[in-house]
């Protein structure tokens, strides 16, 4: 697929479909129109793809970990950090967001092309009821109907009640009617439950493309967003019956060590066992450019690893390398997060943090001339007298009252325990600001997580197995006893946000977790344990409308900017 998707991408170009808006939509000509193009298998496969290209806007982008981590209970910004806005929900967070214009518009161009496909997976004319024709148009259609579920989830729960379409547009839509979240999500499940339905690959994986598993993981996870914003039970068990399915039946497994789910060796996700879902990023560099190859996104691939890689280069006895990564420092933990991590039991706190830098710039060492081999050392308690005294003059040490401030908030926005989860050693270069790992969208363990939460919720007697299950698998060895935990645990909210937290941090879900348990618990929980982002309220539980947006469309009345926000 990765071929067919560069191959898309210039065609996309030639016909003028890297749109800015979805307001600035094309008139695809007899390319679209019925028995054109598209209205053929290759056709049609090629539409397809160019529905998962856009995938590559989101998957380790910097403005998209900035949308769904930042300004949470457990990231804050670095140093680097060029959002702050954002982060720390100021006063000049407001419509003329880059992040919010830029997700808004593509996403929007990327679910037309959805629509597209799906319109023309039923046109494609198939006279002698060809089975293999009919079984490839089905699963295209089924692959164009979850990747629109997936563009769409992330639209609505960002921004609230917007706009939504399951036809293709070929005009400009400047009277755009607003539909609510509650409409959006049912035709979302309608999507899904099609989907799961149909042909779609039973696979681990099939090159980063939407699988039967994809499917059913992703409905659960819809399902849970709104079995807790309303507390439905029935919801709930159903989250509970697809993430058990696809735990039971699916050809998935937790990693027995959880470092190893991030190993560059284990980066291609057609192969990691942990993976359900993943974007795909080529070793081939070529293929990975979007569309346009707007400066947002880097030149393509995967730029996770720049944006928590902490400053170091410039420290005494370092200098930039592969190995430690080209350091952008946007975005670091809270001590909130740090603190989570039992990292005497809990195998998850050395397999997501960097604590220990060794020396690899011996003439710049400056005044620790006993330097010999480590040059930066983060704990994350307190150092002690004798600790300190030890590393006066051999390395720099930092504890959490060099980071942190007494009240949590950073003090440090440079020196920091690092989130290494998506770190890349194996890049070309030690500027190459592309990695190759591709994006893991889902997880295994995510399932595990759900069916705990969703099946306390529901009643149901084995919630408590599956909890512990994944638990035990984190644990260190010899500590699995010592990590099981009781019903009553996964039954409270802080638990589960908590336990999502250590094992989920990063990976793009943060924001949409905090806000599926509704305003006040939102609000709550980010001035508690970040109080870099103490000015949150209750009107950021959503993001401003781009003003691009409001200014171009003419029914005024019909969309105003969110409430709160200029």
């Amino acid at each position: 697929m990765k071929k067919n998707i560069f191959v898309l991408t210039s065609l996309m170009l030639t016909l003028g479909c890297g749109c800015d808006s979805f307001l600035d939509e094309t008139n695809y000509s007899d390319v679209t129109s019925e028995g054109g193009y598209y209205d053929t298998e290759a056709g049609l496969n090629a539409v397809v793809n160019a529905c998962y290209t856009p995938l590559r806007f989101w998957a380790g982008k910097e403005d998209a970990i900035g949308l769904s981590e930042t300004g949470t209970d457990i990231i804050a910004a670095g140093s680097g950090c060029v959002d702050n806005n954002m982060a720390a929900y100021t006063q000049s967070l407001d419509g003329t967001n880059s992040a919010c214009t830029f997700y808004f518009d593509r996403f929007y161009a990327a679910i037309n092309w959805c629509n597209t496909a799906i319109f023309h997976a039923q046109t494609v004319p198939n006279p002698s009821n060809d089975e293999i024709l009919a079984t490839t148009l089905n699963k295209r259609e089924a692959e164009a109907r979850v990747l629109r579920t997936f563009k769409s989830r992330i639209l609505t729960e960002t921004f609230g009640d917007i706009y939504y379409t399951d036809q293709p547009s070929t005009s400009i839509v400047m009277n755009p009617v607003k539909t609510s979240t509650d409409n959006i999500y049912q035709y979302m499940f309608d999507d899904l439950d099609w989907a799961i339905k149909s042909k779609l690959s039973t696979l681990q994986n099939d090159g980063g493309r939407v699988t039967i598993w994809t499917a059913k993981a992703l409905k659960a996870r819809l399902l849970l967003t709104r079995a807790s914003e309303k507390n439905d039970v029935d919801m709930y068990g159903q989250a509970y019956d697809l993430a058990k399915d696809v735990i039971e039946n699916g050809p998935f497994e937790l990693a027995e060590d959880f470092a190893s789910i991030w190993d560059m060796k284990n980066s291609d996700g057609n192969s990691n066992k942990e993976v359900i879902w993943y974007v795909d990023y080529s070793t081939n560099q070529l293929y990975n450019s979007e569309l346009d190859d707007k400066p947002v996104i880097r030149n393509g691939g995967n730029n996770a690893h720049l944006l928590f890689c902490m400053k170091y280069d410039d420290q005494p006895g370092m200098t930039r390398t592969a190995e430690y990564g080209r350091p952008f420092n946007r975005y670091m933990p809270t001590r909130y997060l740090v603190d989570l991590f039992d990292e005497e039991k809990d195998q998850r706190y050395a397999g997501s943090f960097r604590n220990l830098w060794i020396m690899n710039n011996e003439k710049g060492k400056g005044k620790y001339t006993a330097m010999t081999d480590t040059a930066i050392y983060i704990i994350k308690g307190e150092a002690t007298k004798a600790q300190r005294a030890w590393a006066e003059n051999r390395y720099q040490l930092f504890d959490r009252n060099d980071v942190y401030n007494a009240d949590g908030s950073t003090k440090n926005m440079k020196q920091y325990l690092e989130l290494s989860k998506f770190a890349d050693p194996t890049r070309a270069s030690k500027d190459e600001d592309r990695s190759t790992r591709d994006g893991f969208m889902i997880r295994i363990a995510e399932m595990y997580l759900i069916a705990a939460e969703a099946g306390a919720k529901a009643n149901k007697a084995d919630a408590l197995d599956y909890m512990n299950k994944l638990r035990m698998t984190r644990a260190i060895s010899g500590y699995e006893d010592a990590m099981r935990v009781e019903l009553s645990q996964i039954q409270d909210i802080d638990f589960i946000l908590d336990e999502r937290a250590r094992e989920l941090a990063g990976e793009q879900l943060r924001w949409f977790d905090l806000k599926r348990f509704g305003k006040e618990q939102f609000v709550k929980r980010i001035k508690k344990c970040n109080p870099d982002a103490a000015n949150v309220d209750e009107h950021h539980w959503v993001r401003p409308f781009p003003q691009t947006f409001l200014d171009a469309i003419e029914n005024k009345t019909e969309f105003t900017q969110n409430t709160g926000y200029k």
